[in-house]
């Protein structure tokens, strides 16, 4: 099926059309959602926020010290040193990270992924699932729902809940929300919370791992199984919750990546195929 920009309409602020795959609406003005999402930023009060995110806290630190106190999902981009700088420097948490291997990656992304552990001194659980179930898986999703990235997406928000499950540790901390940012799904107000469902739906288009074999007859659950999500009952006798910064800190990736540049020397690249020069540079296929 063939679509045309003419058949979409198209925020004249951000240029974002409604054909967005998060779904995007556009009001009798011309404005997308997400613009006026963006536009609350301006009425929070970000300092009582702020407050309210060190009460949630509280409760999850280690008793001893010496525990973690929370796990942050990271990687050689996007807000990952952000999220870190607020996590260790503002809220005074120990994190365990932990780094989902796209396989994707560009000479910078493994160096900023290092120089993360370095600067911030923080433990990093890495995991890299057998190369050859993730070519088997690849070529399916691509074959049958024009994603290349599926692992990559369903690995990279897995991986966290299961290693909260694992080492009972409960709170996972995020940056922002993409839905809330992207497209306004969301109110600030609202502090959504991580979810199975927004998962399976938005981030993997409605095909869970489980699925695959369902629909494939290459792929087995030996392929599949490290990116099973946890039961109901593990993820409530952990506890298992994940918050959103984005929720109590003014969320602005261009300004928080300058001024992690300057920090803890982050190191952004020029790419081919966009003028964004932070978020995505650790990938070769957003590169090129």
């Amino acid at each position: 099926m063939k679509y045309y920009l003419s058949e979409f309409k198209i925020c004249k602020r951000c240029l974002y059309t409604t054909y967005h795959p998060l779904g995007l609406v556009i009001d009798e003005n011309g404005i997308c959602s997400g613009c006026k999402i963006h536009e609350e930023k301006d009425q929070i009060d970000w300092e009582l926020k702020k407050q309210k995110l060190e009460t949630l806290v509280q409760d999850y630190r280690s008793k001893s010290g010496k525990n973690y106190d929370c796990i942050v999902p990271v990687s050689g981009a996007q807000d990952s040193y952000y999220i870190l700088h607020l996590v260790k420097n503002v809220l005074k948490l120990n994190p365990l990270c932990v780094s989902y291997n796209k396989y994707y990656n560009t000479e910078v992304g493994i160096r900023n992924l290092a120089n993360l552990r370095i600067k911030f001194n923080v433990d990093i659980f890495i995991q890299n699932v057998n190369p050859n179930s993730v070519k088997k898986i690849t070529r399916h999703t691509l074959a049958q729902y024009g994603s290349m990235y599926w692992h990559c997406l369903a690995g990279q928000t897995v991986f966290p809940v299961q290693t909260s499950v694992k080492y009972k540790i409960p709170l996972i901390i995020w940056g922002a929300h993409q839905g809330m940012e992207q497209v306004g799904m969301f109110s600030h107000d609202h502090e959504v919370e991580m979810t199975r469902r927004y998962r399976k739906d938005h981030d993997l288009f409605g095909v869970e791992a489980e699925d695959l074999c369902d629909h494939s007859g290459s792929l087995a659950e030996e392929d599949v199984w490290q990116y099973l999500y946890p039961t109901d009952f593990d993820l409530h006798v952990t506890g298992t919750r994940g918050i959103y910064l984005g929720n109590f800190f003014r969320w602005d990736p261009m300004a928080q990546h300058e001024e992690m540049i300057k920090l803890y020397n982050y190191k952004s690249a020029i790419l081919n195929r966009t003028p964004d020069m932070y978020d995505y540079i650790d990938c070769f296929n957003y590169s090129n």
